[in-house]
């Protein structure tokens, strides 16, 4: 969601044209909008919560503006009669669909504001048809359907790639997302066991090297992961890096053979959007957004399916033309996900429920 908010500002602002576009920032302006042209208006809270109940309500009247985006999570639940157009991004809906994995502050806050935004708001953008039809099925508010936009999420610009971190060669699984119980790791080491116990079996050569490749999990401590991290530590043949920073993630990408990405649920799906624009061909969850995002660029499986999760690693693994194939196609496709369309959509949206010829949007 952060990155939504921020590469979605700067492409805005490069594409505004005779629009106005002022940030409003919590405290101080993010380092990467730092020097983005175009002014901000910083708020003396920190805490979401507070934002949101206080300083917005007050704020968002007093801009001179004609629209306002919230780009990284709905607006103020309870808005002023005097307050511009909104539009909201709804970026999933993991709190409703499967609530067991999401911690109670979120449920909690999400289930409170949501719905209230939504019957404010003049625009409701999710990043896509999945998360659309999701919306629609959980959320009977009249007039719904008509101000909801699809609005995809765009490929992050690309960095130089880094070093691979020591004691890992290319070739590997490669595997990015936040510890969580969403991500559905513990299948996926499973599934990876399951594999290293029948290597013998399997006609795996990745870079000129026999055997099951190493699997490297990319990705930092999120929330109720249990004894994920210990199980990850204890597993063998698995290399844990936690967080990494962009040259280092660029770098495991491009030398990975495959992407395990079997998620139990996702709005939307940007690493496998990362991977894709790279041409890492994927073993997807057959839920939410994914298979939409593949659309042929993947292999999608049950995620709940250990089995399902092995033969499908196993069948990329042990086909380099399929390997190359998917590969491919991943290229075609996530060319047409960039943040300049997102851009370009979004300002539509915000001209079209604002007021004036010459609008300002915050």
């Amino acid at each position: 969601m952060t990155t939504v908010a921020i590469e979605l500002s700067k492409a805005m602002v490069a594409h505004k044209g005779k629009d106005g576009i002022t940030l409003l920032c919590s405290r101080e302006r993010p380092p990467d909008l730092a020097g983005l042209d175009c002014e901000a208006v910083l708020s003396p809270y920190r805490h979401e919560l507070i934002l949101k109940a206080r300083w917005l309500r007050t704020v968002e009247s007093q801009l001179d503006c004609d629209a306002i985006l919230y780009p990284y999570w709905p607006s103020p639940p309870f808005r002023r009669h005097d307050a511009p157009a909104a539009a909201i991004f709804v970026h999933d809906l993991a709190f409703r669909l499967r609530p067991h994995e999401v911690p109670w502050q979120q449920r909690a806050y999400m289930g409170t504001v949501l719905g209230p935004a939504m019957r404010n708001a003049a625009a409701v953008l999710v990043p896509s048809e999945s998360t659309r039809r999701d919306l629609l099925d959980l959320y009977k508010i009249p007039g719904l359907e008509s101000k909801v936009d699809v609005i995809a999420e765009g490929v992050p610009p690309q960095v130089p790639a880094g070093r691979l971190p020591d004691g890992i060669e290319p070739g590997f699984i490669l595997a990015v997302g936040t510890v969580e119980p969403r991500k559905n790791y513990p299948r996926l080491l499973a599934a990876f066991r399951q594999m290293r116990d029948r290597h013998g079996s399997l006609p795996f050569i990745i870079n000129g090297r026999p055997g099951v490749p190493q699997l490297v999990i990319a990705g930092r401590p999120g929330w109720a992961y249990g004894d994920t991290l210990q199980r990850i530590a204890a597993e063998p043949g698995v290399r844990y890096l936690g967080h990494v920073d962009e040259p280092t993630l660029a770098a495991l990408y491009e030398s990975a053979s495959v992407l395990a990405f079997p998620s139990l649920y996702e709005g939307f799906g940007l690493p496998l959007l990362e991977a894709m624009s790279r041409g890492v061909p994927a073993v997807v969850g057959a839920a939410g957004a994914l298979p939409e995002l593949a659309l042929g660029a993947a292999i999608s499986v049950k995620p709940d399916d250990v089995d399902a999760i092995a033969g499908a690693l196993g069948r990329l693994l042990s086909d380099a033309q399929l390997r190359l194939k998917l590969g491919e196609e991943g290229r075609r496709r996530a060319a047409d996900f960039t943040w300049d369309r997102a851009a370009e959509q979004t300002l539509a949206v915000l001209r079209q429920i604002g007021t004036t010829s010459e609008r300002k949007v915050a």
